[in-house]
């Protein structure tokens, strides 16, 4: 799923070749900071990837405001992850102002999973021809 107009749209693809082949994930979303769906995987509707993506940026505001809790108010925000009886959430800076989730089963292989949330965008990046991920960027 991507949404129609964004200089993302039509992304979908490299979520599902990269992220869907591991076991135990169930999808993936690339959002921008302020809420909006840049790209989703298969099975994720154009509604579920709107409330994610907004839940998913507030999410992340809150994780920066943290920072000074773990004494890191100097240092960018670079990944957050929720845990749940049966599973997971990552979001992962992808880039200036764009972050990728993840969610999975609780028995994921989730050093897996952010290896290769990782390569994926670095592989986004290049798709778009962007610069390499900047997470000092991708906080603002």
């Amino acid at each position: 799923m991507t949404t129609p107009g964004t200089p993302l749209g039509g992304l979908g693809w490299i979520l599902d070749e990269n992220i869907l082949r591991l076991p135990r994930v169930h999808r993936a979303l690339l959002l921008s900071a302020d809420g909006l769906t840049a790209a989703a995987s298969r099975g994720v509707d154009r509604d579920m990837a709107d409330r994610l993506a907004a839940a998913v940026s507030g999410m992340q505001a809150l994780s920066r405001q943290a920072a000074e809790f773990a004494n890191c108010q100097a240092a960018p925000w670079e990944q957050t992850m929720i845990q749940y009886a049966d599973g997971y959430i990552i979001v992962m800076a992808a880039g200036r102002s764009t972050y990728l989730a993840v969610s999975t089963e609780r028995g994921a292989d989730l050093e897996a999973v952010v290896f290769a949330m990782d390569k994926t965008i670095d592989r986004l990046g290049k798709e778009m021809h962007l610069a390499a991920r900047d997470t000092a960027q991708a906080t603002r």
